[in-house]
């Protein structure tokens, strides 16, 4: 391969990974805790709201009547609510409130009842970080951020593919070069090539399957606006999503026994179901939509309508042709979460993206070290992308600490606990990077910043023992040992990063790594 040729691939890699460097260690870092997202809300729920996996779950039509006749609930609108099952053990209500004295609309009513004793024990917002995590994976929490992902996984395409270029002549030579007697400079592109190549096959299909994602979306927003003039539900109904809806009729008819009604469509269809969505219940036009999950294919959703007053699932509202895009689209999200295999293919996606993770560091380390010695960028912009990069990677981590830290000690009846721990979120992030500003030491900031959020680990996992350490215990004998296996993992993690660390040490040189004087 021509020089020129690995030069300008080499150029691009560098730019590229520089650019989208923060948004992409972002997408890596929560995706990869996004994968024990169940786990996690356990971790963070069930020892303030104990609930013994063993013992009975209360019907489906006494928590639901119980529960309605607890709050004032607008019944003309959908009542949304999710099943306990072995990932969240709970009764999850999304009921739509009456509208105020003076007709202002009120806020869906989000609660978690107790699966056993049917009693509601908090509101679900109450404890959102997982869900936090997994929004930032999606869209970066930002207003049209999944176009903006969709984009930074196009680049991460190309990355990938100059990447290669690159090491194609030393990918089997080189495999597992590491020169522990080299330079610091050496070593980090040692790591760099070695991971990457370790986890290219990885790198690949998650980047093909997010942009597949995102490019969908990209797509239908094109065709949203000049084809269709903006009217989503037409472009819905077009692709095969059309929304079964009915007019309430203002007369009172019994409902039908959802417990029997679940269990006739779940041996019918061979599903488990997990939700169930009902429109104007205990009308005469009432529907009842029942979701959930293929028992043989782990891609595959069941979703079906039932009709009320004709007390069957009629076949105008639910389609003979299951949509091949929707079969399509959930194929490719169970593809890129593992959700066709245990945890212990979870274990390994997680390992890997955390792999890309310190490639990302490595390549940020090894651009600044290369460019800050050139007289054709300024100084001040190597410093500005050394506070960005580098404090935004760096920063995303130590935020997640502090996240997980509030998460475990802020109390749950708080109200405003949830604003609170996205707001300490941000500002360690904002934190972080200012002190990447002031640091030219990247080794150092490195190092500091694992040991910080090692700290953070070990502050949290101590906040488990002595506030829930009994209930932990409990926990992991009545069938919820991921509660305690979540402890295990901070405490593993932290003594990693504690490894890590060491292994990081300040050369016995302390002049500062990038020299941004002119």
């Amino acid at each position: 391969m021509k020089a020129q040729t690995l030069r300008s691939a080499l150029d691009g890699h560098g730019w590229l990974g520089i650019f989208i460097s923060v948004p992409l260690f972002i997408i890596f870092w929560a995706g990869s805790l996004t994968l024990f997202y169940p786990e996690l809300k356990k971790w963070a729920e069930l020892p303030q709201f104990p609930v013994d996996t063993t013992q009975a779950v209360l019907p489906v039509d006494q928590v639901l009547r119980q529960t309605l006749a607890q709050y004032p609930v607008d019944h003309s609108q959908t009542l949304f609510l999710v099943l306990p099952d072995e990932n969240l053990p709970w009764y999850q209500f999304y009921l739509p409130q009456l509208p105020a004295a003076d007709g202002v609309k009120a806020d869906m009513l989000e609660l978690l009842v107790h699966p056993v004793s049917g009693d509601v024990v908090t509101t679900a917002e109450q404890f959102h970080f997982a869900d936090f995590l997994y929004k930032l994976h999606i869209d970066l929490q930002l207003p049209a951020g999944d176009y903006l992902v969709g984009i930074i996984t196009l680049l991460f395409m190309v990355i990938i593919f100059t990447g290669v270029v690159v090491q194609f002549k030393k990918l089997f030579s080189h495999f597992f070069l590491y020169r522990t007697d080299k330079t610091s400079r050496y070593q980090l592109t040692d790591l760099h090539n070695v991971i990457g190549v370790i986890s290219l096959p990885y790198s690949f299909i998650f980047a093909l399957t997010g942009l597949m994602f995102n490019l969908g979306l990209i797509s239908q927003l094109v065709t949203l606006t000049l084809v269709y003039d903006g009217d989503r539900q037409r472009l819905l109904a077009d692709a095969g999503f059309a929304r079964v809806v009915a007019q309430p009729s203002g007369q009172v008819q019994q409902m039908p026994d959802l417990d029997q009604l679940i269990a006739d469509w779940e041996q019918q269809q061979n599903a488990h179901a997990h939700s169930v969505r009902l429109n104007h219940y205990g009308d005469q036009n009432a529907l009842i939509r029942l979701i959930g999950q293929h028992n043989d294919n782990f891609a595959q959703r069941i979703d079906m309508t039932y009709r009320v007053r004709d007390g069957q699932f009629p076949p105008d509202i639910n389609p003979a042709q299951r949509n091949a895009f929707a079969d399509g689209t959930r194929f490719l999200y169970a593809l890129h979460f593992g959700h066709f295999a245990g945890v212990d293919l979870r274990i390994i996606y997680f390992l890997l993206g955390l792999g890309v993770c310190a490639i990302i560091v490595a390549g940020n380390m090894l651009w600044l070290n290369k460019y800050s010695k050139k007289r054709d960028i300024s100084p001040r912009v190597c410093r500005l992308l050394h506070a960005t990069t580098l404090g935004g990677c760096i920063g995303i981590v130590l935020a997640t600490g502090v996240g997980f830290l509030l998460e475990r000690t802020l109390a749950p009846a708080w109200l405003n606990r949830t604003p609170v721990i996205e707001i300490a979120f941000a500002g360690t992030l904002l934190f972080s990077m200012l002190a990447a500003w002031f640091s030219h030491r990247a080794k150092h900031f490195v190092r500091q910043g694992m040991l910080a959020c090692a700290l953070l680990l070990l502050l949290t996992v101590a906040g488990d023992v002595l506030m829930f350490g009994p209930q932990l215990l409990q926990l992991a004998q009545t069938g919820s040992a991921e509660v305690l296996a979540v402890s295990c993992s901070f405490a593993l993690l932290a003594m990693l990063l504690l490894w890590l660390a060491s292994r990081f040490r300040l050369t016995a040189s302390q002049q500062p790594e990038y020299q941004y004087q002119q």
